[in-house]
């Protein structure tokens, strides 16, 4: 196994999902990407919208890419190689162009555990990856 792609968005589910995808790449050698996908602004929004839109996009590309140093730096004296990276986008459209580009064995997300009533009303980002990347994806509940 070459490299291990986690879907990390702060949660508990996802920090297991790191620890869950750390064990294995330590294991096999592999190196880990933790990813965040950051909110995208809508360019069809009207001008004076996209303005603000844009600029808490690029707020939460600054949260994202700090959470992941810090998960990063917490799993650096694991002596693995680990790479991060900073999306924007749906999450779930945004890990699979990932792995596919990155060319990972394995892509790993964690799962709230959410009813099925809620995910039908907010949709289910693990859910959804399963569905649509070409790379076999864990779910960590």
């Amino acid at each position: 196994m070459k490299s291990i792609l986690v879907g990390i968005d702060g949660s508990s589910e996802s920090r297991a999902a790191a620890a869950f995808a750390a064990r294995l790449a330590k294991a096999t050698g592999a190196g880990l990407i933790l990813a965040g996908i950051a909110f995208e602004s809508d360019p069809l929004v009207d001008p004076e919208m996209r303005a603000r839109m844009q600029a808490y996009e690029q707020q939460e590309i600054a949260r994202v890419t700090t959470m992941l140093k810090r998960i990063a730096d917490e799993m650096a004296r694991a002596d693995m190689a680990i790479e991060t990276l900073v999306e924007t986008g749906g999450p779930a459209v945004a890990l699979a162009e990932i792995a596919s580009r990155k060319d990972v064995d394995m892509v790993v997300v964690g799962h709230r555990g959410r009813s099925a009533v809620k995910r039908l009303l907010l949709g289910s980002v693990a859910d959804r990856l399963v569905q649509i990347c070409t790379k076999p994806v864990t779910v960590v509940r």
